[in-house]
C-alpha cells in the first residue's frame, strides 16, 4: 500500500510519533511549499520507502527530519539541493544500514550538528562525498556521529574527503567536537587525519586500527624483501611449476595445473614448464568462477606450488577486507609471470571469501617497484603468487588486466575435490 501526505507551508511535527500501517510499503510526503520540515517523522515507527517531494524553494530545513525513527531501513528519497539544515536529520536511526550517497549534494548546509548521531548499526557509506563547505559556526558538526560505528573502510573515505576538502581550502575552519564515535582509522590515514587536525578540525573517533602482522605474513613478506634487499631476487625460488605455455598455468600437484576457466587447456594438449620438462593434457575441470583445473596424462617430477588454505582469514587476519588493511608498504609482495615469460612484483591487496576474489595492486616499496613491469591486457592466465621461503603460493591466477581473480584459499575445499586430495597448503 502507499500512502501519500499533502502537507502545507509548514511541516513541522506534522508527522511526530505517527504510527504507520503495517501494509505501507511507500510513504510520500507532498508538500512542495514547506519550507521547516524540523522533527517531521520524530519518533515515527516507519520503515519503508519514503520520498519527499522536491521543492522549489531555495531555502529548506530538513533538521531532523528522520530523528528517532529507530526502525527506518530504507534509504529515503530526498532532494538536498537546496537544504541548509541538516541537524539531527537521522539522528538515533538504530537501524540505519543505507548508503547516504544520495544525500551528498551538501553544499548549501550550514548545520550538521549530531546529524548521525546514534546511529548504532550505520555502516557510514556515502559521507565520503558530502560537501562541507557552507557550514557556518564553529559548531556546525559537534556530536555530528556520536555513538555511531563506522566500518574503517568508510572512515578511511570520509578522512580522505575531509583532507581533499581542507587541502583545497574549501572546508570551514575551526570546527569544534566533530564526534566520529566509535570509528577507527587505518594507520595509512593517520597524516591526512592529523593535517584536518592542524587545519582546525577538532577530531574525535576510537583512534588508529590497531594491526599486527601474523608470523605467515611476515614470512611471505621477507621471503621477497630479503632477497631484493640482498640483490638475489629471484635468487632460489623455484619457479619450476610455472608453465610457460598455454596461458602460463601453474602445477599444484604432480599431475594437475591451475587455470583460468577461460583459457584452460585442451586434452591432448603438449604444455613446457619453467624448466623446460614438457607434459601432455588429459582432460580439464571447470570450477563454478573462472577458475579451472587441467590433469595430466602423467605425473610430472617437478615440486608443485602451494595454495592458501581455507582458513587464510585466521592465518592471515590483514588480509581480509576489501579494502586491505595492511599500512602502506607492509602487503605481502607476489610475483608474476606473463606470457613473455618476464617475472614481476605488484602487492597483494586483500581477498575475501564470496565471491572468492583476490586483487594485486602497484607497489611503493622502491626496492618492489623496479620490479613493478605493469599488467598487458591479455594476460590473462598468469599467476600471482607469495613465496614462502623458496616455494611459490598460488594466490589468484589473473583474469583481468586490473590484477584480480579467484583465491586458492576461498576455494581450497573444491581444489582438494578435484586434485584428489594431492594439492598442499602453505
Amino acid at each position: 500500500m502507499k500512502i501519500t501526505v499533502n502537507g502545507e507551508s509548514d511541516m513541522a511535527r506534522a508527522l511526530e510519533g505517527w504510527s504507520v500501517p503495517g501494509s505501507c510499503e511507500e510513504l510520500i510526503l507532498d508538500a512542495p511549499d514547506a519550507r521547516r520540515w524540523t522533527n517531521c517523522l520524530l519518533g515515527s515507527d516507519v520503515n519503508c520507502r519514503i520520498e519527499v517531494v522536491p521543492t522549489a524553494l531555495d531555502e529548506v530545513s530538513y533538521a531532523g527530519l528522520f530523528s528517532q525513527c529507530r526502525l527506518l531501513g530504507w534509504q529515503p528519497i530526498v532532494d538536498m539541493s537546496n537544504c541548509v539544515n541538516a541537524a539531527a536529520m537521522f539522528k538515533q536511526n538504530e537501524a540505519m544500514r543505507y548508503s547516504v550517497y544520495g544525500f551528498s549534494n551538501t553544499r548549501k548546509v550550514r548545520d550538521m550538528r549530531q546529524c548521525f548521531w546514534g546511529c548504532t548499526n550505520f555502516s557510514g557509506n556515502g559521507l565520503q562525498s558530502w560537501d562541507f563547505s557552507s557550514l557556518h559556526t564553529a559548531d556546525s558538526m559537534r556530536n555530528f556521529a556520536g555513538r555511531t560505528k563506522f566500518h574503517t573502510r568508510y572512515y578511511d573515505g570520509i578522512i580522505q574527503n575531509l583532507y581533499e576538502q581542507a587541502k583545497a581550502g574549501t572546508l570551514p575552519t575551526p570546527m569544534n567536537a566533530v564526534d566520529f564515535g566509535d570509528a577507527q582509522y587505518s594507520p595509512d590515514k593517520a597524516t591526512k587525519r592529523q593535517f584536518v587536525i592542524d587545519y582546525g578540525w577538532e577530531i574525535m573517533d576510537a583512534g588508529e586500527l590497531p594491526y599486527e602482522l601474523s608470523e605467515l605474513e611476515q614470512t611471505l613478506i621477507a621471503s621477497v624483501d630479503d632477497r631484493l634487499e640482498s640483490l638475489a631476487f629471484p635468487g632460489d625460488i623455484d619457479l619450476r611449476p610455472v608453465v610457460r605455455t598455454a596461458r602460463n598455468g601453474i602445477l599444484i600437484s604432480p599431475r594437475h595445473v591451475l587455470y583460468v576457466k577461460h583459457y584452460q587447456p585442451r586434452p591432448g594438449q603438449t604444455i613446457s614448464f619453467w624448466n623446460g620438462e614438457t607434459a601432455v593434457i588429459e582432460k580439464s575441470v571447470p570450477g563454478d568462477w573462472d577458475i579451472a583445473v587441467a590433469s595430466l596424462r602423467d605425473p610430472v617430477s617437478i615440486r608443485p606450488a602451494l595454495v592458501f588454505p581455507s582458513n587464510w582469514q585466521e592465518i592471515m587476519p590483514t588480509m581480509a577486507g576489501p579494502p586491505s588493511q595492511y599500512p602502506a608498504g607492509t602487503r605481502p609482495p607476489m610475483v608474476w609471470f606473463n606470457q613473455r615469460n618476464e617475472i614481476g612484483i605488484a602487492d597483494l591487496s586483500y581477498a575475501k571469501s564470496y565471491p572468492p576474489t583476490c586483487q594485486a595492486t602497484i607497489s611503493t616499496d622502491p626496492l618492489r617497484d623496479d620490479w613493478f613491469r605493469g599488467i598487458a591486457v591479455g594476460d590473462s592466465g598468469s599467476p600471482f603468487c607469495c613465496v614462502y621461503g623458496d616455494r611459490l603460493v598460488v594466490a589468484f591466477s589473473l583474469v583481468s588486466s586490473s590484477g584480480s581473480g579467484v583465491f586458492t584459499g576461498s576455494v581450497r575445499e573444491w581444489l582438494n575435490e578435484v586434485t584428489q586430495g594431492l594439492v598442499q597448503s602453505v
